[in-house]
């Protein structure tokens, strides 16, 4: 290939042309058969040689960080064609002490300081400048820190700290500032420069106080603390509160007490001998103890009752030698405090109305009234303007108002009261203006014995008919639960904003109208003929705060229904899945009473209802001797549709609410069954239990893997109804679809 060719002719007027190498060789025959050639002249090619014109180092500027740290340059030489020339490059280093390269351009930095690297090849030069710097990349102490010594003295060791940058290597003459902190001694070298190996060393002697001190050694940028502990020069205790305030209630009201636990501890080296601990509340003194000699690394826990505190935020202080008769170390140690806000809660008695109430919106009202019963709790609130709730919970206050079960009113207005059947003892009230509206202004709280109980009504509405019978069922078991609820709930109003018709069940009417207390629409036909499904049950549609049912279905295949009829099991089965429907065994997990279920996939798990109410229930009936998991047991084995839902068949037995009903003995009501009632906050007799307690049954049989059932007992497996849920605002608008 020519790269510049002059090619001459034999022709009489042209003696030559001038070709390019842009001209391909097809393009250069074509040119000399139109041009020819005629006598003898012939055509001598010549080339023009090609000369280095151009030498780039890249990069020009190279800046180190560490010590071994490398870099790529690279050298180009072009030709005067701009095309490239290859050829060998030679290195050199202006200072080979600063910095290293290999023959393949790998430069690698060894010291501190700057030179020039040069290329040469095909006779041109070029050059870099290099520059080695060392940034600090680790800033630590190798030496002195966290040792102790008597005050005043020098420490046993120096103090050392080591600089090094990223590769590793010690960074030397760097200034080192070594700095104690206020009365903190003093340093034999205040300024040093760290040796060849990037180390600073200086000599520290602690100052006069007892205790921690501290020693601020710097760099420019950067800075590190290096502690020592200063001891008496003889033994000398040292009271401290350690660790945190412990309180029984973090918001409690102006009308309780607190309990504050806090740890006193000796970390010394004597005995302290007889010192008083005090507690304060805003610096006012609420509790003492005198505390007997406490012995080096001793912890004692005291705690102190204390309140009513004052409402608002109050500072809990539990100081140790709180009449400093103890010499020790050093007091910083010796108070620990903590905030505390303190509810407004006011005394309420009965038949004394509370007026002229106010609150603003999304605020809570605190009431706490004591009762001498058994007898009928009514409490009342009315506003002229605003959107009030009223809570009641028995003897235990809850920390929010959605833990309230014990009595729920939340209606549309200002106008609310609700009912606890056989109350006795101490109630807490809650009165919530609604988040949504006007402040509530001129209300009046009254709480009454007086009243009678409104009672609790269930409505049963057929989709289809049954037998004569079979609706004296339903209404014998509406009758029984209306006997063990006794306290209304409250009503909800579908007026304004009606339930679609099906929105439950196919076949059920557009709800249009008020509902007191709860309506179950109950179907009675085929569903999949004799021997297949029985049926199921449960809420449909729940009110919003207190989770109580407004609206429930009951479904039975007739088939299947005339057949229980006949073994003397149909008024049994009813009561059990109208239970389902009020929410036995269907609301448990939402009201956080259901531990460990056993479903989806955890068949087996020790899977208990946690009821306060249910547990001592649980133990009236024997439920004592119970000792192989948790109580109350919950069926664990029965699988979707009846697992989590029913009391445990191994432990239960005959009880109404497992999942087999058995055939020819009576399947109980009991009371743990109505306590479970009370503790989804209904109001409830408890004596209206059947006579019932538990059978006497191993631990082997309480462990047994599958539920056992007498003779001919019917299977409820699979009867808990899943299909639509709706909560309820106090307007019956669907707020929420759970399913």
């Amino acid at each position: 290939m020519y790269d510049d060719t002059t090619i001459s002719f034999c022709f009489p007027d042209l003696v030559e042309m001038r070709y390019s190498p842009s001209l391909s060789p097809i393009q250069l025959l074509a040119l000399l058969a139109v041009v020819g050639c005629s006598g003898d002249r012939v055509i001598e090619p010549t080339t023009t040689e090609r000369v280095p014109s151009t030498i780039t180092l890249t990069p020009n500027n190279v800046s180190f960080t560490y010590l071994g740290q490398s870099v790529q340059v690279s050298v180009r030489i072009n030709d005067q064609n701009g095309i490239v020339m290859p050829t060998q490059i030679e290195w050199s280093l202006g200072d080979p002490a600063i910095a290293s390269i290999g023959t393949d351009g790998l430069v690698t930095a060894v010291a501190v300081g700057s030179t020039t690297l040069t290329a040469r090849g095909l006779g041109l030069t070029a050059t870099a400048n290099l520059e080695v710097v060392q940034e600090i990349s680790s800033f630590t102490v190798t030496q002195g820190d966290n040792q102790e010594a008597i005050r005043d003295s020098t420490l046993a060791d120096p103090i050392a700290v080591t600089l090094t940058d990223l590769g590793g290597s010690g960074i030397p003459d760097l200034a080192v500032t070594f700095l104690p902190g206020s009365d903190n001694g003093t340093v034999s070298v205040q300024t040093a420069s760290t040796d060849a190996n990037g180390e600073a060393t200086t000599e520290w002697t602690l100052g006069p106080v007892f205790g921690e001190q501290e020693l601020l050694v710097s760099v420019p940028g950067q800075s590190i603390s290096v502690g020592a502990i200063a001891r008496a020069e003889v033994p000398t205790p040292d009271l401290a509160v350690v660790g945190f305030l412990q309180l029984s209630s973090a918001a409690p009201t102006s009308l309780e007490t607190v309990t504050v636990t806090g740890r006193v501890a000796n970390l010394g080296d004597l005995a302290s001998g007889p010192t008083r601990v005090s507690l304060t509340s805003n610096t006012a003194e609420i509790g003492t103890f005198n505390l007997p000699s406490l012995e080096p690394n001793d912890t004692t826990e005291l705690a102190f009752d204390v309140g009513p505190l004052s409402t608002g935020s109050n500072e809990l202080a539990l100081i140790t030698d709180a009449d400093e008769a103890v010499v020790e170390l050093f007091e910083s140690n010796n108070e620990v405090t903590r905030s505390i806000n303190v509810l407004d809660q006011a005394e309420a008695n009965l038949d004394v109305p509370i007026t002229g109430l106010s609150a603003g919106i999304n605020t809570e009202m605190l009431f706490r009234v004591n009762v001498s019963g058994p007898t009928t709790l009514t409490v009342s609130f009315t506003a002229p303007s605003g959107d009030a709730d009223v809570y009641v919970s028995e003897r235990i206050r809850p920390s929010s108002r959605e833990e309230y079960v014990g009595c729920v009113s939340t209606g549309p207005t200002s106008v609310e009261s609700c009912q606890v059947p056989f109350a006795d003892g101490e109630y807490h009230i809650l009165v919530h203006a609604f988040d949504q509206g006007e402040p509530v202004t001129g209300g009046t709280l009254t709480v009454t014995t007086s009243e009678a109980l409104v009672p609790y009504d269930i409505e049963i509405v057929y989709i289809d008919s049954g037998t004569q019978s079979q609706e004296d069922a339903f209404t014998a078991a509406a009758t029984r639960w209306s006997q063990i609820i006794v306290a209304d709930v409250q009503d909800r109003d579908f007026s304004s904003n009606s339930l679609p018709a099906d929105a439950c069940i196919n076949g059920q009417p557009l709800l249009d109208r008020n509902v007191d207390d709860v309506v179950i629409y109950v179907y009675i036909g085929y569903i999949d003929g004799q021997g297949g499904t029985l049926g199921s049950a449960g809420p449909c549609v729940i009110r919003g705060g207190s989770n109580h049912t407004s609206v429930g279905v009951m479904r039975f295949d007739d088939a299947d229904l005339v057949q229980v009829e006949a073994r003397g099991q149909l008024e049994g089965l009813i009561l059990h899945e109208m239970g389902h429907v009020l929410g036995i065994g269907t609301r448990w997990d939402n009201a956080d009473l259901l531990i460990n279920p056993s479903l989806p996939d955890n068949t087996g798990a020790d899977t208990h209802f946690v009821g306060r109410n249910t547990i001592i229930a649980f133990d009236n009936v024997g439920g004592g001797a119970y000792t192989t998991g948790s109580v109350v047991p919950v069926e664990n084995q029965a699988g979707p549709g009846s697992g989590d839902a029913h009391w445990r068949e191994s432990v239960f037995n005959t009880e109404l609410m497992t999942p087999f009903f058995d055939r020819d003995v009576p399947n109980p009501l009991s009371e743990v069954t109505i306590a479970s009632l009370k503790d989804l906050g209904y109001g409830v007799d408890l004596t209206q239990g059947d006579n019932y307690f538990l059978p006497p049954i191993s631990a082997s049989q309480q462990a047994a893997p599958s539920a056992s059932a007498g003779q001919g007992a019917l299977d409820l497996g699979d009867d808990i109804w899943d299909e639509n849920l709706y909560v309820v605002g106090k307007d019956g608008q669907i707020r929420k679809i759970l399913r």
